[in-house]
C-alpha cells in the first residue's frame, strides 16, 4: 500500500529545500506520494523540472494562501 508523506519546507532556503526534496524521494518506495510545501516559486519550477527528468511524476500543483503544494509520486528505479 502506498504511503503519503508531507514535507513542509516553507521558509527553508535554497538549495537546502531541493536537497531535502531529493533525499525524501530517495527514501520512498514506488507508488508513494510526497506533498511538498514551498514558498519560493523559483524552487517550485526547479523541482518540477528535476522531477520531469526522472521517473517520478508531479501529480498536482496547488496554490495555497501561504505556499505552493506539489504532489509527487515516486516512480520505479531500475
Amino acid at each position: 500500500m502506498a504511503s503519503k508523506i508531507v514535507l513542509d519546507l516553507k521558509g527553508v532556503i535554497f538549495p537546502l529545500n531541493l536537497l531535502k526534496c531529493k533525499s525524501c524521494l530517495k527514501s520512498m518506495e514506488k507508488g508513494d506520494i510526497v506533498e511538498i510545501m514551498l514558498t519560493d516559486i523559483d524552487v517550485v519550477q526547479d523541482l518540477i523540472m528535476i522531477v520531469n527528468r526522472s521517473r517520478d511524476e508531479v501529480i498536482y500543483k496547488k496554490k495555497m494562501t501561504n505556499c505552493i503544494c506539489l504532489g509527487i509520486k515516486r516512480g520505479s528505479r531500475n
